[in-house]
């Protein structure tokens, strides 16, 4: 039976071969299992961050990305930015610039863009065409109104066109903290606005490079020449009864002779065609520097304040109290009625007379509006044709526990009717928290009517863009 012994024995050999191959299996699943649960642990400590631009759905994406940061898809693939209404301008100021505004919507409730760009076309009557780009942010459900004061043309605009470069938007949250659900967290209070003097002639006539502070210290007289008389000739100028030639050529010929006699007949002085102690001294007078006095806002307070409340007639109620520093020597100004605050209502109705009770009540009121808003009546003056043609000014509540390092105060004009009449921006820098910063905005060589009102003023800051806020005192 050889034939079956060798069966039996490759039947043997076989099964332990079998058994074996196996066990080897067995082994190189085991060792594979481990090696790739390291590996796992090891990707999963030292990935790299999240990112949405490999446009590959592997984050669990319902679709692929969208490219860009990691926002809903629908944000890039349906930006929410529409614009509102037609891009107008307004009438030119002169004829090189105008003042350009437009509306641009957001709908999305929870994203804004912290940047984007956009191009601006103006187009010519006669088919001329002028473009450009230009920058901005746009909050969360906003409809913002974007202002571009002064644009310069060179020649007659017929219509304005604005278009989204979508591919530079940049979706953001607001920087951490802050709840726009309880409105704009930047107020703007005590805003007024002072007008020009009176004046025989018209501001249109302005030498626009008269704008300037001027001091005259010399003697001045024919046949001399110099800085001195070129500003003389620039501010006889801006009366053309005075000067009607307006020669500015820095030498004192016999123009300016004849301009400076008839500044003098204008002024009751000698007229000797020279300038001396007395002319110089009117010079200065209507053109030097003038000494800086301090004028008070006016602050009218309507709410009967206590301890424990807080808001901006809290903050100026702090700052009128300051102004006295043997009433409140500690000067927080922090919008929050605390201690400090209670002591300091009471020094001030004890000076007056009344009832020291800490809380600021009718008769406290009407203390605090006769005074503040007498010596802020007291302090105003009309502007003098060579500062501006109008001023607004005011102050800005930053009521975020955010400094911010930078934005824009930003107002429109009308007249009674509504009319807009111009644009006006003016930057502000390092917003403290919780505080106000005042603001001033001014408009020269422009022409506006007796009577003007703001019908829109705005606070921009850009509370999405994490670099602009910061933690630390300025």
């Amino acid at each position: 039976m050889p034939g079956a012994f060798f069966i039996h024995i490759f039947y043997a050999i076989l099964f332990n071969m079998e058994k074996r191959l196996i066990k080897q299996i067995t082994i190189a699943l085991v060792a594979f299992a481990i090696f790739a649960s390291i590996g796992g642990i090891v990707y999963l400590v030292r990935r790299p961050d999240a990112t949405c631009f490999d446009n590959r759905k592997n984050q669990g994406e319902l679709e692929t990305d969208c490219g860009g940061l990691c926002i809903p898809c629908a944000l890039k693939n349906s930006p929410p930015l529409s614009m509102s209404g037609t891009p107008r301008f307004l009438p030119p100021a002169d004829d090189k610039t105008i003042d350009i505004l437009f509306n641009i919507a957001n709908s999305s409730m929870e994203w804004g863009v912290k940047n984007f760009s956009y191009k601006v076309t103006i187009l010519g009557e006669n088919g001329e065409k002028q473009e450009f780009m230009e920058s901005n942010f746009i909050l969360p459900h906003e409809s913002k109104t974007f202002l571009l004061p002064q644009v310069e043309t060179g020649f007659t605009p017929k219509e304005v066109q604005v278009t989204v470069d979508f591919q530079t938007v940049v979706w953001a949250k607001a920087v951490e903290g802050l709840n726009l659900e309880a409105g704009d967290p930047f107020v703007l209070s005590n805003m007024k606005i002072t007008y020009p003097k009176a004046s025989e002639y018209t501001y249109q006539a302005y030498n626009p490079n008269s704008l300037n502070i001027y001091t005259f210290t010399k003697t001045l007289r024919p046949g001399m020449s110099g800085t001195e008389v070129n500003y003389l000739q620039k501010v006889l100028a801006l009366d053309p009864k005075i000067y009607p030639e307006g020669e500015v050529s820095g030498y004192f010929g016999k123009l300016t002779e004849a301009a400076v006699k008839r500044f003098q007949k204008e002024y009751g002085i000698r007229n000797t065609g020279e300038v001396g102690d007395l002319t110089r001294g009117k010079l200065n007078e209507l053109y030097g520097k003038k000494p800086v006095t301090h004028v008070q806002n006016i602050y009218t307070f309507t709410q009967t304040l206590k301890k424990g409340m807080e808001g901006e007639e809290v903050y100026n109620l702090q700052k009128v109290l300051h102004w006295d520093p043997q009433i409140y020597p500690e000067g927080e100004q922090t919008g929050y009625f605390g201690e400090l605050t209670e002591a300091a209502v009471k020094r001030f109705q004890k000076k007056y007379g009344i009832d020291t009770t800490g809380q600021v009540g009718p008769q406290t009121r009407a203390k605090l509006n006769e005074i503040y808003a007498q010596q802020a009546a007291e302090g105003e003056g009309g502007l003098e044709p060579y500062e501006a043609s109008l001023k607004i000014e005011g102050d800005v509540f930053n009521s975020t526990p955010f400094n911010w390092h930078e934005g824009t105060v930003e107002v429109i004009v009308c007249d009674t009717q509504h009319n807009n009449l111009a644009v006006g921006i003016i930057p502000i820098k390092d917003i403290p928290a919780n505080k106000s910063i005042p603001f001033v905005i001014q408009w020269y060589r422009r022409s506006f009517p007796s009577e003007v009102t703001i019908c829109e003023k705005v606070v921009n800051v850009n509370i999405l863009d994490q670099d602009n806020a910061f933690i630390s005192s300025p």
